[in-house]
């Protein structure tokens, strides 16, 4: 007995077939779960050169190994596609409960092909799955869309994945909503289900989730927690949750301002934690979770789950807003309309430095936050100038210009860390696998905060191999971000749940193959060393204030520091990888022999 099934149920929404299939135990000794297992699953008999919008792109929804168990922070839900913001394959994650809920279904992953023939919804409970009509739901926000489900379905317990009218409309940038409050926020995962009239997936589970020994489960795990200090009540992001970062990032010169023309923000004060934390009203955790970073806000116009640190910043500094109220506004029509707030922010950001260059009138400048407001509601059904934004910053640039300020990577616009200030970090946005990315690494932590000088690529290489290697096994695994667990617990958790052995070699290797694996997707769908690289203001426009002051960031040393990288990971001088290491990696021939065809 282990917490694994062994199941994926698979739907097409075109012929409405539904069928469960045996997962190989094989893949999880490979590739774990989540985003390993979703990845290893999506590219069965997959062609990365397929148009993401069309219906045979796959949604396939994965859960981690240890999901639904008592392990702390460790039921998330991962959502792998061919991304249509980026051509790259994408995989999102989201907290919550619905992972959990979803394994109390008697499902491991879900996979979702097709298109329906009118706006849909897929109920899953542990005795039936049903293509269900969601007409009366057209054009409505994610909030609403949940509430009127648990009405339709009479049962509030169901957990709900929910598409707004961004979605509908096929937004590139476009998020799905869970449970309300919780954002699957990058790579167009609303489009994708849009793309498939798919309105919704609700989720009710009930059945038991076991593991090999209960009693010493708990007696390791209850060590473990303690060990890493998993419920302390002084962990900052129990106490303040990630708006914690903003001073960390102004003092660190890390803070996007005005489009990432500078690191630091005069009136940050008015956009840390303490504002947030006066208008808080309870603090929230996701599934079995002993950090609790929720927090829930009020203001007189809005209550949100958050805002999260990306959100404050990209509708804060980097729009040129220092109000607290219209933070959370921003948030909340990202929220309900289906919108990733960190793209809409940029995309705000890139037409705001424009206007004000006289590259082209947008209407609107730093600091109009009020239209700003107006335009979020625009893009989500691209009405008038909202058509334009919906395009994404990559597409506004190629169309208007200031492409040199166009702040993305592959077409995703980039979160709130500016690498100038973190030059690890600049690495790590050029090679993550779904483009411009803070969850494929994070050396800020060794870098701006830590102990590593940030402003030379001196053995930020090899650092950035290693951050990527541990956290898509970590990500895979099913732990939170939030806990800084190493790899050999982290194998120990899951030799605990599930079974075998798994020293931290074998949690790191976990973690090697699965980012090698999506690299060769995107090299399959056209990807190359051309598309690793960063926005030029990175490179052109030296910093005036923060620690990076007067400190430039070269093409040249950029360029050297990403050679010796792709030496590390052994992969060519384009960035290709190399045969013997996927070989060595042991990826499958099949998956080596179609790579081997581009």
């Amino acid at each position: 007995m282990n917490s694994f099934w062994g199941k994926l149920l698979v739907v097409d929404l075109t012929s409405k077939k539904v069928e469960t299939r045996s997962i190989p135990k094989q893949w999880v000794e490979q590739y774990s779960g989540q985003k390993g297992l979703g990845t290893r699953i999506l590219m069965e008999d997959f062609s990365p050169r397929i148009d993401p919008l069309s219906p045979e792109n796959r949604m396939v929804l994965a859960t981690s190994i240890m999901a639904g168990t008592i392990v702390s922070s460790s039921s998330k839900l991962a959502i792998v596609t061919k991304s249509p913001q980026t051509g790259t394959i994408s995989d999102g994650s989201v907290g919550g409960h619905i992972g959990a809920e979803l394994k109390y279904a008697g499902y491991d992953a879900v996979m979702i092909t097709g298109k329906a023939d009118s706006l849909s919804f897929i109920y899953i409970d542990p005795d039936k799955v049903e293509i269900r009509s969601a007409n009366r739901l057209k054009g409505m926000g994610t909030f609403k869309t949940d509430e009127t489900l648990k009405e339709m379905i009479g049962d509030d317990q169901v957990k709900i994945l929910a598409n707004g009218p961004a979605g509908e409309n096929l937004v590139p940038f476009s998020c799905i909503c869970s449970e309300r409050y919780r954002q699957l926020g990058r790579g167009g995962l609303g489009a994708v289900m849009g793309s498939k009239n798919l309105k919704a997936i609700v989720i009710r589970g009930w059945l038991d989730v076991n593991v090999p020994d209960i009693e010493a489960c708990m007696k390791i795990v209850g060590q473990i927690h303690k060990k890493d200090e998993v419920t302390n009540p002084e962990n900052i992001m129990y106490t303040d949750g990630t708006p914690s970062l903003v001073e960390y990032s102004q003092d660190s010169g890390l803070l996007p301002t005005r489009n990432f023309q500078e690191g630091t923000f005069e009136a940050y004060e008015n956009i840390r934690s303490e504002p947030f934390k006066k208008i808080r009203t309870h603090k929230k955790a996701c599934f079995s979770c002993g950090i609790a970073c929720g927090n829930y806000v009020k203001t007189k116009t809005n209550v949100v789950e958050g805002p999260e640190y990306e959100t404050i910043v990209m509708g804060g500094s980097c729009i040129g807003n220092s109000n607290r109220e219209k933070i959370v506004d921003f948030n909340a029509f990202c929220d309900d309309l289906g919108l990733d707030t960190i793209s809409t922010g940029s995309v705000i950001a890139y037409m705001m430095e424009m206007t004000e260059k006289g590259g082209h009138d947008f209407g609107l400048k730093f600091g109009e936050i009020d239209k700003a407001l107006k335009l979020i509601k625009q893009i989500a059904v691209k009405d008038g100038l909202g058509a334009e934004a919906a395009l994404g910053v990559k597409a506004l640039s190629e169309k208007y210009g200031g492409q040199e300020f166009a702040i993305h990577v592959k077409g995703m616009e980039l979160p709130g860390y500016d690498p100038r200030g973190s030059w690890g970090m600049g690495i790590s946005y050029a090679t993550a696998p779904r483009g411009g990315c803070h969850m494929s690494a994070y050396p800020i932590e060794d870098e701006a905060w830590g102990n590593q000088e940030p402003f030379t690529f001196e053995g930020k290489a090899q650092l950035v191999v290693n951050l990527q290697n541990a956290q898509f096994a970590k990500f895979s695994m099913g732990v939170c971000d939030f806990w800084p667990i190493d790899s050999e617990t982290l194998g120990h958790l899951f030799e605990i749940t599930y079974g075998g052995q798994w020293p931290a070699e074998k949690v790191d290797k976990v973690g090697e193959r699965i980012f090698n694996l999506q690299r060769i997707f995107n090299v399959m769908a056209g990807f190359s060393k051309a598309e690793d690289k960063l926005p030029e203001r990175f490179h052109n426009d030296v910093r005036k204030s923060g620690p990076p002051k007067n400190i430039p960031m070269t093409k040249k040393a950029f360029s050297k520091a990403l050679e010796e990288y792709y030496a590390l990971r052994e992969w060519d001088n384009d960035g290709r990888p190399k045969v013997k290491k996927l070989k060595e990696l042991g990826i499958e021939e099949k998956f080596i022999k179609a790579y081997l065809q581009i």
